[in-house]
């Protein structure tokens, strides 16, 4: 299945973030050309009063022992003290610092995952006119037989069909039933 998004995306973080996260988010604010607000001591009221009313998506990368270690994404206009989906997972970061180059018209999904299949849902289907070569992220399940910890992986891809090193490993996920009706 192939999605796109194009809503306004508003990240942040946990308190206190360390420099693997910050530098992770800071990845994802370049790759969706999203806004980031700095967490910093501020509670969770503050940062959704931060966020502008034409935006929905507040993504909120938290921690664990110094990773990345859950995505939460919330629809500040459905309910702002649940998330509607919570993903679990693993990063690895690019160790060199290329420059990662975008195109901001739109960002193209491939979800050929059946374990992340009911996340289909939450995004706009397309159906392309041509293939896609450029600006995508792709996401794929992972043989369970030799990584029983993760179920999906997801790769980002630059404007020119390159890999960016950027990974994230889905090791499970969460949807609130309830704010998706």
């Amino acid at each position: 299945m192939i999605f796109t998004i194009k809503s306004d995306i508003i990240l942040t973080t946990s308190r206190k973030p360390s420099q693997i996260t910050r530098r992770f988010v800071q990845f994802l604010k370049h790759y969706f050309n999203a806004v980031y607000i700095n967490r910093g001591k501020s509670s969770f009221k503050k940062i959704i009063n931060q966020v502008p009313e034409e935006n929905s998506l507040l993504i909120v990368i938290t921690e664990t022992k110094g990773n990345p270690s859950s995505i939460n994404i919330y629809n500040i206009k459905k309910d702002i003290e649940n998330p509607e989906i919570s993903i679990y997972i693993n990063v690895s970061l690019a160790t060199n610092k290329n420059k990662i180059q975008v195109n901001y018209d739109e960002i193209t999904f491939i979800n050929k995952s059946k374990a992340l299949n009911e996340l289909n849902n939450f995004f706009t289907q397309i159906k392309p006119t041509e293939k896609i070569k450029k600006n995508y992220v792709n996401i794929q399940d992972i043989n369970e037989t030799t990584n029983k910890h993760n179920k999906a992986i997801i790769t980002f891809f630059d404007k020119k069909g390159l890999d960016t090193q950027y990974k994230i490993y889905v090791k499970n996920y969460k949807i609130n039933k309830q704010l998706c009706d």
